[in-house]
């Protein structure tokens, strides 16, 4: 699947999984991983890369007892390239290509596995629209119900329900439609028109525009979206469903509504209590994350779910297939209707970046529990998300494509990435700017794609900062800092030292972060928020209460881990360190410290002992820091040479 797919959980799997801590995003990664297979390349062939796609329209017949498919899919395109010779699309070898008309000419077909190819009369020029039409037949491989195992799925459940649905995600919609499978070419509407037995629904994307009778007690389900959608998010489900529905409404003053349609089992014991309170919630986090993100953004169709038996669920646009024990686990919903915004609004231009997709969905299932749940709550699930995302080893950026296991990977890109997700909203000046970033990459990638270059541009452009040190760290690094750490009082001064180790010193050496510390005293505690950019860091701090401890991270919004903190009265001397060749001179100082034999192109950087930049420079030769306006006590000059390893400098007033 791409990006997406996060889901999780049967019921007594998912039962099983939040005893250990897991949560919904995670049952849906490691059950992909177990059943991924090799992956193929997107584009399948260059030739594909000619054309883009601006409607598509099936025409077909389905059932809900086997992945018998037939009908035809009429492509509408534009040519892209200065002359176009072969339409070229996929589609997989078990099925039978009939016959292709393009622009209603039949044309002879070559195949190439599930590549096919048409030599068209004459090449097409740059700027030409045409209109290709498949005709086909077959019955696909159908896997077992589960992702990664193929296009369309029959599924027997346990008291005799039938149905079939599709899942994609993420190269599999070749499995049962001649389509192109390409990230960077959104599909601009598309028609779904299905011919089932009269005794069955079909569910897909969009609006139900009518159903047809056909003969021998047929009917034709004509579903239409008019949004932009990837090929990995068009879906169908077919089955005897009931449905029940009913319209949400906006709080934004607007008074608009909205359908939320859902197609649940027609069999005793699934459509519980808990599940009707569950799908009655989704409304209520529509309107929610519509405040969080912009409005929901396929608001003038529809959103639902379509029940089936998936270890998890499938963010098909405007309508998740959702598995059985999702209909009673609302942060599996939240995090599917999550994607709606990341993933299908804006969809990541590149496998590499599908934490913009499976990262943030997995942040909405904390945004919902933080909003309806409590502080508590949140924390308590943040907690146990960040231990997931330490076990993995390897970056949020995904470094191999080709793997099905890597791109889906449960701790990198789902909880490692909502991890970040959280620590980049930690990282802004107020709480308000890390939601206008997700307003505005919202607004200005709508309907499109997007990289996480993109993201960290908005950031900085609303935080007023650089955000470098950030993305490389956590996106494009690997590991996770270990914080410890040293205390002592004297009087009203208390001295802190913190260190930090990290699990992967190659890669990221020291994590620069600001780091809440909660000092500890009989009396009362007190949360201060320190910047920590060095392996080993001194502060000192002034505090009337008798201090009987601290702790780092007190509320868990950096992804680390803690080891022992100790009283240590040897703190207190700290050791003066200065490169061997710098001079410093006076210290303490008045007016100003001169720096001397100074290493050009230095990079200088001066705080006081809580880590506060207070000045900044480029070293040369001979270097004054001006100290006239600072308050007397204790700073500190770190020196970096050419990206070399800080080193630092004792500095008194």
């Amino acid at each position: 699947m791409m990006r997406c797919l996060p889901i999780v959980l049967c019921c007594l799997l998912a039962q099983t999984t939040m005893a250990k801590g897991g949560n919904a995003s995670q049952l849906c990664a490691d059950r992909r991983q177990q059943q991924g297979t090799g992956a193929k390349t997107t584009v399948a062939t260059p030739e594909e890369n000619d054309y883009d796609i601006k409607h598509v329209k099936f025409d077909i017949a389905l059932t809900n007892t086997s992945t018998d498919v037939s009908g035809n899919v009429t492509t509408t395109a534009k040519v892209v390239v200065p002359a176009m010779g072969i339409y070229a699309f996929e589609l997989n070898d078990l099925l039978t290509v009939d016959s292709v008309k393009v622009d209603g000419q039949v044309l002879p077909v070559v195949s190439t596995g599930s590549v096919h190819r048409v030599s068209l009369v004459a090449p097409l020029v740059n700027g030409t629209g045409f209109t290709a039409q498949v005709f086909y037949h077959g019955q696909a491989n159908a896997g077992n119900g589960q992702f990664f195992t193929g296009g369309l799925h029959p599924v027997t459940t346990v008291d005799g329900f039938k149905l079939m649905y599709s899942i994609s995600d993420d190269l599999f919609a070749d499995d049962w439609w001649p389509c192109k499978q390409s990230l960077t070419d959104k599909i601009d509407s598309v028609d779904m028109w299905v011919t089932v037995a009269d005794t069955l629904k079909v569910g897909s994307n969009g609006l139900l525009m009518q159903t047809t009778t056909m003969p021998g007690n047929k009917l034709r389900y004509e579903w239409k979206t008019a949004y932009p959608i990837d090929y990995y998010l068009v879906s169908v489900a077919v089955a005897p469903y009931n449905e029940y529905s009913y319209y949400m409404h906006f709080t934004d003053g607007s008074n608009d509504s909205m359908l939320v349609q859902n197609y649940v089992y027609n069999t005793p014991g699934h459509f519980t209590p808990q599940a009707k309170a569950a799908l009655d919630s989704t409304g209520l986090i529509i309107d929610h994350f519509s405040t969080l993100f912009g409005r929901y953004p396929f608001d003038k169709e529809k959103y639902g779910h379509c029940m089936s038996p998936l270890m998890g669920g499938m963010e098909h646009q405007t309508m998740t297939t959702l598995g059985t024990g999702g209909y009673s686990d609302v942060t599996l919903i939240a995090h599917e209707l999550g994607h709606q915004w990341w993933g299908n609004n804006v969809t990541y231009a590149s496998w590499r970046d599908i934490w913009m997709s499976e990262g943030f969905a997995s942040y909405c299932e904390q945004l919902f529990v933080e909003q309806f749940r409590g502080a508590a709550a949140t924390t308590a699930y943040r907690t146990g998300v960040f231990g997931s995302a330490m076990v993995g080893a390897g970056s949020v950026y995904v470094d191999d494509t080709t793997s099905v296991s890597r791109i889906f990977d449960g701790a990198l890109t789902y909880k490692k990435g909502a991890s970040v997700t959280h620590m980049l909203r930690y990282l802004a000046p107020q709480d308000s700017l890390f939601f206008r970033v997700l307003k505005t990459c919202q607004q200005q990638y709508a309907r499109g794609l997007a990289v996480t270059a993109d993201l960290q541009t908005i950031a900085e452009q609303v935080y007023g900062t650089d955000l470098d040190t950030f993305f490389n760290q956590w996106v494009y690094g690997e590991g996770y800092p270990t914080y410890g750490g040293k205390w002592y009082q004297d009087g009203n001064k208390v001295y802190l030292q913190i260190t930090q180790t990290t699990s992967k010193p190659a890669s990221v050496a020291c994590f620069h972060m600001p780091l809440e510390v909660k000092l500890k005293s009989a009396a009362g505690d007190k949360i201060i928020k320190l910047y920590n950019n060095a392996n080993s860091q001194t502060y000192t701090l002034e505090w009337d209460n008798a201090m009987t401890g601290f702790e780092i991270d007190p509320n868990n919004h950096v992804l680390n881990r803690s080891v022992f903190i100790t009283k240590d009265a040897t703190i207190v001397g700290i050791e003066d360190v200065v490169q061997s060749n710098i001079s410093v001179s006076p210290n303490p100082a008045i007016d100003a410290w001169y720096i001397r034999h100074m290493p050009l192109n230095s990079y200088c950087r001066l705080t006081d002992m809580t880590g506060k930049v207070l000045w900044q420079g480029v070293g040369a030769d001979s270097l004054a820091i001006p100290a006239a306006d600072l308050p007397k006590g204790v700073y500190v000059l770190s020196v970096s040479i050419n990206g070399s390893a800080v080193e630092y400098v004792k500095l008194l007033k």
